[in-house]
């Protein structure tokens, strides 16, 4: 009896609990995270679409990824990238082929900014590289290009 009577008598100062500080700023916290997330996720969902499109063309041409034209892959992932919905123009201009002897690279690198505050910009690079020697290795860049 003797603790519960204790308890009851504790300090006023002493509370338990958030204050409207702390609850303002994890509501500030939440509000910047979920902007973050909204300008940022529409971008790295075009990649995912990007880096599908170039799967999809290696699964296409097995034999000949080496010998395709930049006229045929430009083609292809144009198409590929409107019937998906891919929002941005910058990607489909960020194309670029590059012949070797043994092999060829297909390169999707491109940036995007987008504006996140006021004048607070988000700068978001992509790199995709398809190596017709290592097709399965789709979309990362390799170390010797």
């Amino acid at each position: 009896m003797n603790n519960k009577s204790n308890r009851l008598h504790q300090s006023p100062f002493k509370q338990s609990g958030y204050s409207a500080a702390g609850i303002i700023f994890a509501l500030l916290l939440a509000t910047l995270l979920f902007k973050v997330a909204y300008v940022v996720a529409p971008a790295y969902y075009d990649n995912y679409l990007v880096v599908e499109g170039l799967e999809a063309l290696a699964e296409r041409h097995p034999d000949d990824l080496k010998d395709i034209r930049k006229s045929e892959v430009s083609s292809e992932l144009s198409k590929y990238y409107s019937l998906n919905g891919v929002r941005n123009g910058v990607i489909t201009s960020a194309l670029e082929v590059e012949r070797l002897k043994e092999r060829t690279i297909i390169k999707v690198d491109y940036e995007i900014r987008t504006n996140f505050l006021a004048n607070a910009d988000i700068v978001l690079s992509f790199k995709n590289h398809l190596d017709s020697s290592k097709p399965d290795e789709c979309c990362t860049p390799s170390e010797k290009n």
